[in-house]
C-alpha cells in the first residue's frame, strides 16, 4: 500500500473512532429532558387527582393515569442501562475499529 494510502486510511480510522461517541451527549441529555418532563407530568396528574372528590370520574381517571405512569417509571433504569450498554459497545468498538495487524 502507498504511504498516502495508509495516511488516508488512517484518518478515516481517525474519524470513525470520534464519530462513535458523537451522539453521546444528545443520548444524554434527551434522557434527562425526558425524565425531568416525566416527572413534572406526575406532579401534574398528581396534583389534578387530589382536587378531585374520591369516586368521581374526573378521579378514576387522572388516578388510572397516574397508575400507568408509575408502571412506566419502572423502565427508566432499563432504558439508562440500555444507553450506558450502547456507550460501552461505542468504546469497545472504537478501540478496534482500523487497527492495523503487527506483521
Amino acid at each position: 500500500m502507498k504511504s498516502t494510502q495508509k495516511i488516508a486510511m488512517r484518518r478515516i480510522g481517525e474519524m470513525n473512532n470520534k464519530g462513535q461517541l458523537a451522539g453521546l451527549p444528545i443520548a444524554i441529555i434527551s434522557l434527562v429532558v425526558t425524565i425531568i418532563v416525566f416527572v413534572l407530568g406526575l406532579v401534574i396528574v398528581q396534583e389534578l387527582r387530589d382536587t378531585q372528590a374520591v369516586g368521581t370520574e374526573a378521579y378514576t381517571a387522572a388516578n388510572s393515569s397516574l397508575t400507568g405512569l408509575g408502571d412506566f417509571a419502572d423502565f427508566v433504569p432499563i432504558i439508562v442501562i440500555a444507553i450506558a450498554a450502547g456507550v460501552v459497545v461505542a468504546i469497545v468498538l472504537g478501540s478496534f475499529a482500523f487497527r492495523q495487524r503487527a506483521r
